[in-house]
């Protein structure tokens, strides 16, 4: 039943974007007609590009199908009964120190490896990469734990990105100097945005948040221009070349300002994953999560919903913000058109797809929607024009087949495996 749920899925799939890839509409102005073409183009890169490049890259292909067969096991044998009690058992004895310091150690190992073998587009992916993973978990704080729909993110990081450009260009602030204040004004819009619009609930509050997107993008037009404004390269992330002789062996030429923004984006990931896992086994989160079940009952439980959900809403908003100041730094110009509506909707399909409310879950969706479409550009620039349909196509199995995500929570699946069955 399952196998004919899938093929029937294909074929629905094919039918529907088969007329949007193979044929082309042009109006004839002469017969005033409406013309359809097969797009030749487009046959050539099915018929002889396509196969051309699985010829090329077959150990490539291979070698991706092997590791990511080897990552569904690993996470298929963790999860068995045996392992949760060894886990469990040692968790226990050791209180999860020595855990943190081996993941610490590797961690460090990995970006020491990158540091001396990557290309500066391969760090460039890797720094976006990571962005990516820290907005996509503040988002989460909102979305996933709470249940508030926001689509309108990216404009706090606006906010935050314009407050460090405005300040550089009258103060000459540098990058970590501007941190404190886009926080600031990150939590003051949060705040005043949160405090009106919290009481309203699903697609009102989707958008009302969508409408804060797009009035802080054109608001910015209007304040400070279309112009780029270009950060200076004293304000930017610095090279670091240090004389300490253990550095000299790890580092030889030092660090690239590439590298140290490498540096500085894991430790932001390291930062965010810490305070996800703490507000998550707060209070506080459990709170958050009671409303997200259901909010009436949660407010007869006693529980201050529209405090909490504001909360919620200001810690998001501080994250995009300080986000949008690094996203500066690295891009060295602010842009209105940097934070459209589109970036609000990939930082939201990157939690619903690793799954919303799940700790590893933003993280796989951030690197699988950034990365995926990166390395199909480099390997195979003809495929990045079928991009959007791609990720549409994977959201709808998503929500078809796995409705908790790639990595969902437990929680999350007893709850729509209940409701499935209920219905």
């Amino acid at each position: 039943m399952r196998a004919s749920r899938i093929l029937l899925w294909l074929v629905w799939c094919v039918a529907i974007t088969a007329p949007l890839v193979w044929v082309r509409l042009d109006y004839d102005w002469e017969r005033d007609v409406w013309r359809a073409t097969v797009r030749a183009d487009r046959w050539q890169l099915l018929v002889d590009e396509a196969p051309q490049w699985l010829g090329r890259h077959l150990g490539d292909l291979g070698l991706a199908t092997v590791l990511i067969g080897a990552v569904i096991a690993v996470a298929w044998l963790w999860r068995r009964p045996a392992w949760v009690q060894v886990r469990s058992d040692l968790e226990r004895r050791t209180r999860g120190k020595y855990r943190d310091v081996l993941v610490a150690v590797v961690v460090m190992l990995v970006l020491v490896l990158a540091c001396r073998h990557l290309g500066d587009m391969q760090l460039e992916w890797a720094i976006m990469a990571g962005m990516y993973v820290v907005l996509a978990l503040g988002l989460n704080l909102i979305v996933g734990m709470t249940g508030l729909l926001v689509l309108g993110y990216a404009g706090f990081m606006a906010v935050g990105a314009y407050t460090f450009a405005v300040l550089h260009q009258h103060t000459g602030i540098t990058w970590w100097a501007a941190m404190l204040p886009a926080a600031a004004a990150g939590a003051v819009t949060g705040f005043l945005l949160g405090l009106p619009s919290l009481r309203l609930r699903g697609d009102y509050l989707a958008i009302v948040t969508l409408g804060f997107g797009e009035t802080v993008r054109f608001l910015i037009k209007n304040l400070v221009g279309e112009q780029s404004i270009i950060i200076r390269r004293e304000a930017r992330v610095p090279a670091l070349m240090w004389e300490h002789p253990v550095w000299r062996w790890l580092f030889p030429d030092g660090l690239s300002r590439l590298e140290t923004e490498l540096w500085i984006v894991a430790l932001m990931v390291a930062g965010s994953i810490w305070m996800m896992h703490n507000l998550t086994h707060s209070r506080i989160g459990r709170a958050w999560i009671a409303i997200r079940e259901d909010e009436t009952a949660a407010a007869a439980m006693g529980i201050p919903t529209v405090q909490l959900k504001l909360l919620a809403f200001v810690i998001g908003a501080v994250w995009a913000s300080v986000m949008g100041v690094f996203f500066v730094a690295h891009n060295t110009s602010a842009n209105p058109e940097m934070f459209g509506f589109g970036e609000s909707v990939l930082i939201l399909s990157m939690v619903v797809l690793g799954g919303m409310g799940s700790g590893p879950g933003p993280i796989v969706g951030a690197l699988v929607l950034y990365l995926v479409p990166e390395v199909l550009r480099e390997r195979f620039p003809a495929l990045i024009s079928y991009r959007p349909m791609l990720v549409g196509a994977v959201m709808v199995a998503m929500m078809v087949f796995r409705p908790q995500g790639l990595v969902g929570s437990l929680r999350r699946k007893i709850e729509l495996t209940q409701e499935g069955t209920a219905r």
